[in-house]
């Protein structure tokens, strides 16, 4: 996993500059590596989103938002609820694999993780 994501990675300093509609995030995503899941909906142009996380029951979303970086879109949530204290994902969208890749922070241990996500569902 940690191969692609750094093929991923490396992607993304060769992709063009290309603005992307933030809605192309819209839709649900799994975590490769379990049974986590996004679901992002109504992503706003001011980067606000309505993003549902899942573990399969759902855990409470505290913030959620779009924004760009690198020429790349940018996912960032943070989580609130038991287990999940603060715990976040900072992802950003591969157009070239229709993915999210990036870093989820696991609050309790302080430990960060290489993430990666498909989509299962286009926009709702």
């Amino acid at each position: 996993m940690m191969i692609l994501c750094l093929i991923l990675m490396q992607m993304a300093a060769t992709a063009s500059a290309q603005p992307l509609d933030v809605n192309v995030l819209a839709g649900q995503w799994a975590r490769i590596d379990g049974n986590y899941t996004l679901r992002v909906r109504d992503v706003m142009p001011d980067g606000t989103a309505e993003v549902g996380y899942f573990n399969p029951g759902k855990i409470h979303v505290a913030e959620s938002r779009v924004t760009r970086q690198d020429g790349r879109l940018k996912l960032f949530v943070k989580l609130q609820d038991k287990g999940y204290p603060g715990s976040t994902y900072t992802l950003y969208y591969y157009t070239e694999k229709d993915a999210l890749a990036g870093a989820y922070y696991q609050a309790v241990t302080g430990r960060t993780y290489d993430v990666i996500f498909v989509r299962t569902s286009p926009k709702e």
